[in-house]
């Protein structure tokens, strides 16, 4: 009996022990298959990444980047309209009448889009100076597309014409042209009323092509006055020139002279870095320091 009591004792001592061990290593083997789960979870989803669903997926909750914007203006002098279109005094006066002209065009190229916003002079006899319209173009990437068309400018009344004589500026993928119709020229303008039979493009001419291709542009590449404005004539320390560019021409042959600024924010982030790593010179008495 001295013996059974402390044997008992023992036992039940030893039978607590184990259970706290068991409830202890169930603990355990519990957090372990959670964090095992959790891991493969992980693991899933970073498989998920490569899977093309889940990057369209991932691309269409995201806003598309913009990155390119162009600024466009063109000039047309008294050449173009004496010589390379040849109007006459009726037509000459129908357009101050009733043309407006082009002040501005911006072109915010977005990775999946362009919009353009023209901005247009209207005629002395309306009562608003200015008037501003933006329209989207979705150019295909694999077929060309519709051009779109920025700015019109009727040469001609009359209910008569089908299509009047006129000239437009159009937007297709990669560059911007000045248009016009065979009827504006010298051998036709005296034939107002005609119009431009059929009009297609075959009874069209450009007179001037601008492209938004900056390997092509590369000819036309000038000092921006604005920049020299900005620094009283000096020029802009650093420039931000691997991002912002001003390309302009003067063809004295039809009297028309462009401009266009080029903000290429696809190579911005990569100046800004530049910029933290080589800090601007600093002009002090027209001096660069």
């Amino acid at each position: 009996m001295d013996i059974l009591l402390p044997a008992m004792g023992i036992s039940i001592i030893v039978v607590f022990v184990f259970a706290g061990l068991a409830s202890h290593w169930q603990q355990v083997l519990r957090k372990q298959s959670w964090t095992i789960r959790r891991l493969a979870d992980r693991i899933r989803d970073l498989e998920e990444i490569g899977n093309p669903d889940f990057k369209r997926r991932l691309g269409e909750s995201f806003p598309v980047p913009l990155e390119q914007v162009f600024t466009f203006s063109f000039r047309i002098s008294e050449r173009f309209w004496q010589h390379t279109l040849a109007i006459t005094s009726e037509q000459r006066k129908f357009i101050q009448s009733y043309g407006s002209f082009v002040a501005s065009v911006k072109l915010e190229r977005w990775r999946s889009h362009t919009v353009a916003t023209t901005t247009e002079i209207l005629p002395e006899s309306q009562a608003a100076l200015r008037q501003t319209r933006t329209l989207d173009f979705y150019a295909d990437s694999d077929a060309a597309a519709d051009p779109l068309t920025l700015w019109e400018l009727r040469l001609a009344g009359g209910e008569r014409i089908e299509r009047p004589p006129s000239l437009e500026l159009i937007l297709s993928k990669n560059s911007i042209e000045l248009r016009g119709c065979y009827c504006c020229s010298k051998v036709n303008a005296a034939n107002t009323n005609n119009g431009c039979p059929g009009g297609s493009d075959a009874d069209a001419t450009t007179f001037l092509r601008v492209h938004l291709d900056v390997d092509l542009l590369a000819e036309f590449r000038s000092h921006d006055p604005l920049e020299s404005s900005e620094n009283g004539g000096q020029p802009s320390p650093g420039g931000g020139g691997c991002w912002r560019a001003f390309y302009s021409h003067d063809d004295q042959d039809t009297g028309i002279e462009w401009q266009l600024w080029l903000h290429d924010l696809r190579k911005k982030a990569d100046w800004d870095r530049c910029k933290i790593l080589e800090p601007e010179p600093v002009w002090l008495n027209n001096a660069k320091v």
